[in-house]
């Protein structure tokens, strides 16, 4: 199962593609992040029922943002986020779990939770804060 969740986040050449946001919700039960795929779609991978969230900002990088520190001040060529790495495999702890990587250049972090769903999504249909 683990080589074909990779196999279908693979298959979206996510690799250096625009990262549009990042979120969490429901207390961190459910992770999105969306990519960018182009002019008219995006793709949404979905994390659920997770079980631990983590991960790590350029906040603390010196002079990095010296203009404007908060993210949600920036607007969309101001981000930098851009997909490096989405590695799954199988959690040893937790049975019928997932151990998610992740490395979307400024950020890094990792995931364990029970469902991974990928789909693409209209662009019109998006909406972020930074437009």
């Amino acid at each position: 199962m683990v080589d074909n969740i990779q196999q279908q986040i693979d298959s979206t050449d996510y690799w250096d593609a625009k990262v549009l946001d990042f979120n969490c919700s429901f207390f961190g039960d459910e992770v999105y992040l969306y990519v960018e795929n182009d002019e008219n779609t995006s793709w949404k991978f979905s994390f659920l029922v997770c079980h631990s969230v983590n991960y790590e900002t350029d906040a603390s990088w010196n002079n990095w943002r010296t203009t404007l520190k908060y993210v949600k001040d920036m607007k969309g060529p101001q981000l930098g986020y851009y997909c490096q790495d989405i590695s799954v495999s199988e959690n040893k702890e937790f049975e019928g779990f997932y151990d998610i990587s992740f490395n979307i250049s400024i950020m890094t972090g990792k995931i364990i939770c029970k469902e991974i769903k990928i789909e693409k999504i209209s662009n019109d249909k998006l909406s972020f804060f930074w437009k």
